[in-house]
């Protein structure tokens, strides 16, 4: 059943500005349009105007308060009348876009110079227009842009004036940009007393342009001063009556408008901005590797790293930031702080008895995970034996069957049971064991010379071997050193199981599910990553250990 229409909205659009205020483009377009709904015996309900905007864009404000109307009466159908096909769109791939919204919506394109076509052959014609608009709008632009061009080469600006200029037509220069006196008055003494050094930030420029009220000269065009707006006055070349656009390959040249400030005082402010770099001080490498990870003992807060300046030279330290804090002093050198770090280390060593339990408890922990390994492969395997069982039987299923239907069904269930092996073998497929006696043995070095070890690495490192040694930050102050760190299992197994030296080992054999359960928390082995970390940690390590 054909759909009537009885209603039609119209669409207008200009490109420029200059037509918008210039111009009565828009109401003739709206008269046309009305004449053409009126021969069609059309209500026009309602005008959409899009005012300076290109044709060649789908987000215009008009084109998108259209498609929303249509939405919000989606019972009516209507009529989207427009004067012409370049008021529609100036792009092939816009305009199929817009016709393809529309047509969703049912509504039904209307153009007094212009008769749609839903044929095959119809397309092809309005898609040859549209192709034919969007070639015009490309050399228009290209046009316009090789004039501007060239009349910046012969120093005329051409595009938006900067803050403080207007143009105005001259008897010589045609459309040349001239200065409004009450604003570059402020400006030519705020960017002179910048380039004189009177104003030595660019802050104290903001603050002289507001103390003007600069913001109320200038009205409208800027809603307030921010440090980007400012950076854009004192780095135009424009107030000292040169011309640059470096996009189109103009270098800087003499503009023939009027100058605010003079040629030389330009060139003090883009000296001033562009301040040559600070020299490398001794203490720029400084990595503070224990910052945030040592608590003061005082207040308990996380000790920062920095660096203050004397005399002669600059000194690091860490302090505690808080402020709170009654700790005196709170800064402390960061010499002193590391070495009383690497003592403490040094202090907390594992013995060699240590080191012979953790590595049965290690070999042992492996060995399990290995047989657990071997059972989930031998499981996938069953599983996978299965899978392919199924799979023969439906193929053998299928020739026998003459419903397509159930054809269907038995193909669809052999996809499954064929995606559920890929999915076996994917877990099953480039697992390579690593190298478990060398991680060890590495591992158990590092037990025994964590201070050396710790001296040799670099922060990276330093942070890693920090978390694999204590479980919680220890805590430190200037007067009465560290206090009583609290460790993973490895530096504290022989406490936990109250035995002396010579009968740990005997002990670990007696008490081993009590020893598995506790070592579950030590992640130095079995959580460590080795793969990632053991040439860093295989150099620190020292030579002999």
């Amino acid at each position: 059943m054909e759909i009537e229409y009885t209603k039609a909205v119209i669409y207008c659009r200009v490109s420029s500005e200059k037509q918008v205020k210039e111009g009565n483009g828009l109401e003739s377009q709206e008269h046309r349009c009305r004449q053409y709904a009126t021969s069609l015996g059309l209500e026009v309900e309602s005008v959409f105007k899009d005012e300076g905007i290109s044709g060649g864009l789908f987000d215009r404000p008009a084109i998108q308060s259209l498609i929303k109307y249509l939405d919000k009466n989606w019972q009516t159908k209507y009529f989207v009348i427009f004067d012409d096909l370049k008021r529609f769109a100036r792009d092939v791939e816009v305009h199929l876009r817009l016709r393809s919204e529309l047509k969703c919506r049912e509504a039904k394109l209307g153009c007094p110079n212009y008769n749609f076509d839903d044929s095959a052959e119809g397309e092809f014609v309005e898609t040859i227009f549209a192709a034919q608009n969007e070639l015009e709008r490309k050399q228009n632009r290209r046009q316009v842009c090789q004039k501007m061009k060239a009349r910046i080469e012969r120093g005329y600006w051409c595009f938006c004036p900067p803050t403080g200029y207007e143009y105005k037509k001259d008897q010589e220069h045609g459309k040349i940009l001239v200065p409004i006196r009450p604003i570059t008055n402020v400006l030519a003494e705020g960017l002179t007393a910048f380039a004189e050094n009177r104003l030595l930030e660019q802050t104290d420029f903001l603050n002289f342009l507001k103390s003007k009220n600069f913001h109320v000269l200038i009205g409208k065009n800027v809603k307030r001063l921010t440090f980007e707006y400012i950076k854009g006055i004192l780095t135009q070349p424009l107030y000292a009556g040169l011309i640059k656009h470096t996009e189109w390959g103009v270098s800087r040249r003499k503009g023939h408008h009027k100058a605010i400030i003079t040629e030389e005082t330009f060139n003090k402010i883009q000296r001033k901005l562009a301040r040559p770099e600070r020299k490398p001080r001794e203490t720029d490498n400084l990595e503070f590797p224990l910052r945030r990870v040592i608590d003061c003992a005082v207040c308990g807060k996380k000790m920062t790293g920095s660096v203050s300046k004397g005399k002669t030279k600059y000194y690091a330290h860490y302090t505690c930031n808080n402020k709170e804090c009654s700790a005196n002093p709170k800064n402390i050198g960061m010499e002193k702080l590391e070495n009383d770090y690497v003592a403490l280390l040094d202090n907390i060593k594992v013995e060699q008895e240590v080191l012979e339990i953790g590595k049965l408890i290690a070999t042992r922990i492996w060995e399990q995970k290995v047989k657990d390994v071997s059972k989930n492969e031998a499981i996938r395997e069953t599983e996978k034996k299965e899978l392919e069982t199924m799979i023969d039987e439906y193929i053998g299923l299928i020739p026998k069957t003459k419903s397509e239907s159930i054809r269907s069904r038995y193909e669809a269930k052999i996809e499954g049971l064929d995606k559920q092996i890929k999915e076996l073998e994917v877990g099953s497929e480039n697992k390579k064991a690593p190298d478990f006696d060398e991680a060890l043995n590495l591992t158990l070095k590092f037990l025994g010379t964590p201070a050396q070890t710790w001296k040799n690495s670099d922060k990276a490192m330093k942070s890693i071997i920090h978390n694999m040694i204590f479980t919680e930050n220890p805590s430190y102050s200037v007067k009465t050193g560290f206090g009583t760190p609290k460790l993973s299992l490895p530096f504290h197994i022989k406490r936990l199981l109250g035995a002396k030296s010579n009968d740990l080992v005997e002990v670990v054999k007696k008490n081993w599910h009590s020893i598995v359960e506790e070592s579950s928390r030590w992640r130095l082995i079995l959580h460590f990553d080795y793969a990632k970390h053991k040439i860093a940690l295989g150099s620190a390590i020292p030579i002999g250990s």
